[in-house]
This record gives C-alpha cells, structure tokens and sequence, in this order.
C-alpha cells in the first residue's frame, strides 16, 4: 500500500456493504460467498475485542474461495502459460486470478494483441490476501482494533475481487473486437452452406442474401476454448415456385429478414480462427407465421 492510500480514510461499513454487493452481483448463485461475506460484515461492526482478526479470516476465506472456484486446478495446470511454481502443489493464487481473467489465452497474445497487463491488475488482491493471512492469526502482538485498518484491509480486498471481475470483462471485450470479423464470415458461410430447417421451411427455395451482426459476447474463456455468442438479423429471398413458374407469373419471390443467434468457439492457442465444426446458428422465424 502507497503512502497516498494509507493517508486516505477508508469507506465506512455501509460503504463496503454496498461494495459487497457489487462483488456479490458477480457470483449471483455463490451463496456460500454469500454467507461468509455477511459473517465477515456482523463480526467487523461488532464490539468483538478480536473482530479485526475474525473480519480478516472471513474475508480472505471469501477471496480464497472464489479463486478457487472459478479457477481450479484441473483447469488451470492445462493452461499453456502455466508453470508450478516452486515449492507449491499446484497453481499460486495470481495464476488463479490470471486464469479468471484471461482463461488459457496465450500471454504473448493477451500483451501483445489484446494490449493487456492482467499481472498488474491481479497484483493488488494478490497483495490484499497477503496482509489479511497476516491478520488473521491472533497473537498478543497481532491483534487487530484500529477501525480504520479493518475497514481498509476489506476494502482492499473487495477491490481487488471486481478488478479482477472488470478486467475479465475488459479481456473478453478486446477478444470479441478481434474475432469481429471471423465471426462474420463464419456466421455467413454457415448460412451458405449448410440447410437450416427455420430457413429452409419458409418458401420453395430461400436463398440467404447477406447477414448482420449486432452484438458478439464472449460468454467465457477456459483452458481451451474461447466460447463466444453471436446475435444478429439474415437477410433473405424468399422464392415460391420454380424458376419456370415465375417466368410464367405463377411464383413469387419475397425479401425478409429474421433474428439468429449464433455460437462459435475458437481455440485459445489459436484464438483468432474460428473453429468450423462449433458454429451452431438458430434463426428465429416467428414472424414469418405471426
């Protein structure tokens, strides 16, 4: 912690509730997170002479079991970044929070393309979990009263939990700006391609015209995949009868379009090709029987 920050006041309890909160709205379905963050909060308002060390444990417990969570070992080891560090038995927690940011994207590619330093933003929680190890252990000399230094060590710990949450988001978004366009052209050759029955079953012979794409998530990255959902409208012509029927003024033949949705994934060692065989598009043809 720099001089300017411990020279700050920290947020007062309701504060950092509501600071809980945003960190909880990450986790929706994480009651245990839930549980141990509210125990964390009663006991660090509490006039429990040893309420700073008890605060500490619950909230490193609450960070720990995040990492955990969306960062466990069988995951993690699989990344090609990967290394064991000395002296330890599987991945440290800032490969863990690493992995929660960037899944298995090579780093190579996260600097050099994505233009980001995810070692950075992991840093802070990393250092955060530190001091809470230290405080929560209860020794003549190592308990902890000081309000302010309570409140600090969650409110560190709780920024770092939603940097490494908006860092994720940050990853995510600059991987869907570079696969913006294999996604296109993966979406549309698709549609060329291959019959979909929602298209297929709406006129003799319904050609695809062209296609846009309105929004692209990344919905996660993991140790292999880059797992992505793509929505957007197709554009088609619609053709009644054969081509001898409308040379004859007995077909007819119709512009229309229609919502889709897309998923595609593309391999983290090879994170700027789509990969063929993933993509799986379901159109909405609705409106065309409403």
């Amino acid at each position: 912690m720099d001089d300017r920050a411990k020279n700050q006041a920290p947020p007062s309890w309701p504060e950092l509730r509501q600071r809980g909160d945003a960190f909880l709205r990450e986790i929706p379905q994480d009651d245990f997170a839930a549980t141990v963050l509210a125990g964390a909060f009663q006991v660090g308002e509490s006039r429990n002479p040893i309420r700073g060390n008890l605060c500490a444990a619950a909230i490193r417990e609450v960070a720990g079991h995040v990492l955990h969570a969306l960062a466990p070992d069988s995951r993690v080891s699989k990344c090609c970044w990967y290394k064991q560090e000395p002296k330890t038995k599987g991945p440290t927690r800032q490969q863990r929070a690493i992995y929660i940011v960037q899944g298995g994207l090579p780093i190579d590619f996260v600097t050099n393309t994505l233009k980001l330093d995810h070692k950075a933003v992991c840093r802070p929680l990393i250092k955060a979990m530190d001091r809470l190890n230290r405080a929560t252990h209860v020794r003549e000399e190592t308990i902890l009263t000081d309000d302010k230094e309570i409140r600090r060590l969650v409110d560190d710990a709780l920024s770092g939990l939603l940097d490494v949450f908006a860092a994720t988001r940050e990853c995510q978004e600059e991987v869907h700006k570079q696969l913006a366009d294999e996604i296109h052209d993966a979406v549309f050759d698709t549609f060329l391609t291959e019959t979909l029955q929602e298209l297929d079953e709406l006129s003799t012979h319904t050609t695809v015209d062209d296609h846009y794409v309105s929004e692209v998530r990344v919905l996660n990255v993991d140790e292999e995949f880059i797992n992505i959902v793509a929505n957007g409208t197709v554009y088609v012509e619609l053709q009644y009868g054969s081509g001898s029927d409308l040379r004859n003024d007995m077909g007819a033949v119709i512009s229309d379009s229609y919502p889709y949705s897309a998923r595609v994934k593309s391999k983290v060692r090879s994170p700027s090709e789509i990969i063929k065989e993933t993509v799986d598009v379901s159109v909405d043809n609705r409106s065309f029987y409403e």
